[in-house]
């Protein structure tokens, strides 16, 4: 019985060259960015910009909904818990956005 021998389809042969290639002069390789994603870098630089102190705004923003959670914690009717995870959520959302987001190209 011989062994069986698989042949891997062109495995180390030249390709021939691809006849529909698209050009570098075709206008919508060279087009700008979409709308959404101007508008996101210019957030982001705003938010960049105005980081150090807003930072510490939000902080004290979630700070205070805490101290107000622990308060109204046993009160029906008050949703103070919920609030403050809410205003927790943003500010961890905004942190992230702002350190590790950082547009590629402008």
């Amino acid at each position: 019985m011989a062994a069986k021998l698989y042949k891997f389809p062109d495995v180390g042969k030249a390709h021939p060259q691809q006849e529909n290639v698209v050009e570098a002069t075709d206008p919508l390789i060279h087009s700008s960015p979409p709308l959404l994603h101007r508008i996101v870098h210019i957030v982001w630089i705003m938010l960049a910009l105005v980081w150090p102190i807003s930072k510490w705004l939000f902080a004290l923003d979630v700070l205070f909904q805490f101290i107000r959670a622990m308060y109204y914690h046993n009160t029906p009717g008050m949703y103070a818990g919920l609030t403050a995870m809410i205003h927790a959520s943003l500010l961890i959302a905004i942190t992230y956005f702002v350190e590790f987001y950082g547009p590629r190209k402008f």
